[in-house]
């Protein structure tokens, strides 16, 4: 059993969007969760409705039994014991990869948005001579917004590739769960 997927590993692991459902169920519970409540939830966001029709609801839990939830044990991404099914701490880097999430919850690209929008306007505000940056060189802001767009960049690629791997790196949980793209 190995925590740390390689590119190819993590693409075939989450090829199927069961698996990618109950990665991301399984994370945002953060607590054991039983294989009907999984199967659930799953067939519920597949059907676009809640609930789901009994026979999807059975179909999903077998599927998941037999196939997914024994692959994303086999790669370390969730156990099952007595208590129920849950993700390790290893899903983490999953999630956040299948959410493109950066540390404090925001997409990376409104991060990057941000950056671009606060330097734009930082450098526009100088050449305006607005009062407090009128003064200040207009080149003075510009490099700051592309220096935090560079630093946000290699923080970036450092949190998909840690050192020595090719591998994805790794929410608090909401009181109704919404898969990633609901």
């Amino acid at each position: 059993m190995t925590h740390t997927l390689t590119d190819t590993e993590f693409y075939r692991v989450l090829s199927s969007e069961r698996r990618r459902l109950a990665i991301e169920f399984l994370w945002d519970a953060a607590a054991p969760t039983s294989l009907a409540t999984i199967a659930h939830a799953v067939a519920a966001v597949e059907a676009g409705v809640d609930p789901a029709p009994r026979a999807l609801r059975e179909s999903v839990a077998t599927s998941l039994r037999q196939t997914h939830l024994p692959t994303l044990e086999r790669h370390g991404l969730v156990t099952d014991d007595e208590d129920g099914v849950r993700a390790t701490p290893a899903a983490k880097r999953v999630v956040r990869r299948i959410r493109d999430t950066g540390p404090f919850g925001l997409r990376w690209s409104e991060g990057y948005r941000a950056i671009g929008v606060f330097g734009l306007c930082a450098v526009v505000a100088t050449l305006a001579g607005l009062p407090l940056i009128g003064g200040v060189d207009p080149l003075l802001p510009a490099i700051v917004s592309l220096a935090a767009y560079a630093g946000t960049s290699a923080y970036h690629a450092w949190t998909l590739y840690p050192r020595g791997s090719r591998s994805p790196r790794g929410s608090a949980v909401d009181e109704e769960w919404h898969p990633t793209g609901a």
